[in-house]
């Protein structure tokens, strides 16, 4: 090979080169849109805590069957039956029964405060799962740091509320395995990329069908007879069915959907720092129903949850710098 010939293949490496470099920044670019997804999904999660203590009256497994339910209704027409993968469908189903029954058992038995922020332990658990079951991430001290952070500024909210007490414990237990199960299906939806989307609506359908049987068995035990005196569907009122409806259109149905989108094409850690926000809005939606007002603890919380997010999208940013191959 002439010199001539070696000088212009380096120069055409060089460019290559150059080429390559100038279009990484696409990447990020690529996770835009499952950020923006992921929080609108959080806001509307944001919602969900005030929506079931406005249906304490209501047996949470019937609250839970009826929304999971109507939610899974909403994208059963785009099941793709054919190539179903039915043992995620089991694990999918269980996975959003038992986080919801236990979620909203531990919203009637313990303060909901309290339990709706034990129960947001789930983003803590979601940044140590991640290294655990997805081989190619990994996180720093920093990652776990920022996750503590979050986690106090979700707990500094709770210092005006009521107190612990030794009845109430049961339902924090709840609250803090209902977070754990939620994580777990996170991580896990995410490892199944090859399931679609649309996959979720039986996860929602059969969680509620389960959560509907479980709670009609229960009812008929004590004696009632009919389907529908069972279920206690004829008991509900016009705006009890208005808040149900809510709940499976949006924090127990289209959400799901979005969250599921949002995981698969993001990154997990990001998106569980930025859950960190959802306590926040979550007490403070539920302060407002209560009549308890805006407490100075939720503006601390808020503060140390941006502080949570900062250093967790700097982790991030660390992490994926060390990752990249030396040119």
């Amino acid at each position: 090979m002439s010199p001539e010939a070696a000088r212009q293949l380096m120069d055409r490496g060089a460019f290559d080169r150059q080429y390559a470099n100038v279009s990484t920044p696409s990447q990020p670019r690529s996770e835009r849109l499952p950020l923006l997804v992921a929080i609108l999904t959080l806001l509307i999660w944001s919602t969900l805590a005030v929506s079931v203590v406005s249906l304490s009256a209501i047996a949470p497994l019937l609250t839970t069957g009826i929304a999971l339910t109507g939610g899974g209704l909403i994208g059963l027409p785009w099941v793709k039956w054919r190539s179903l993968n039915w043992r995620a469908v089991l694990v999918g189903s269980l996975s959003m029964f038992g986080y919801h029954a236990l979620y909203f058992l531990s919203l009637q038995w313990a303060d909901p405060v309290a339990a709706s922020l034990l129960h947001y332990l789930w983003p803590l658990f979601i940044i140590l799962l991640t290294p655990v079951m997805l081989r190619e991430y990994r996180i720093s001290r920093l990652h776990v740091f920022s996750a503590l952070c979050g986690f106090a500024g979700a707990a500094a909210c709770i210092a005006s509320g009521p107190a612990f007490s030794s009845s109430t414990w049961a339902g924090f237990a709840l609250a803090g395995v209902s977070g754990l199960v939620w994580a777990y299906y996170t991580v896990w939806s995410r490892k199944q990329r090859s399931v679609p989307t649309s996959t979720v609506a039986l996860y929602c359908a059969l969680a509620g069908v389960l959560a509907l049987g479980v709670h009609a068995g229960i009812q008929g035990a004590s004696g009632d007879v009919g389907t529908t005196s069972m279920l206690g569907l004829a008991d509900l009122s016009l705006r009890q069915w208005a808040t149900l409806a809510f709940l499976a259109l949006g924090p127990l149905g289209g959400t799901f959907y979005m969250w599921d989108f949002a995981i698969k094409r993001g990154r997990p850690t990001q998106i569980a720092m930025l859950a960190y926000a959802v306590p926040i809005a979550s007490t403070l939606f539920v302060g407002l129903f209560l009549g308890r007002g805006v407490e100075l603890a939720a503006l601390v919380g808020a503060v140390l949850v941006s502080i949570a997010v900062a250093l967790g999208n700097r982790a991030d940013r660390q992490v994926q710098k060390t990752n990249q191959p030396s040119p």
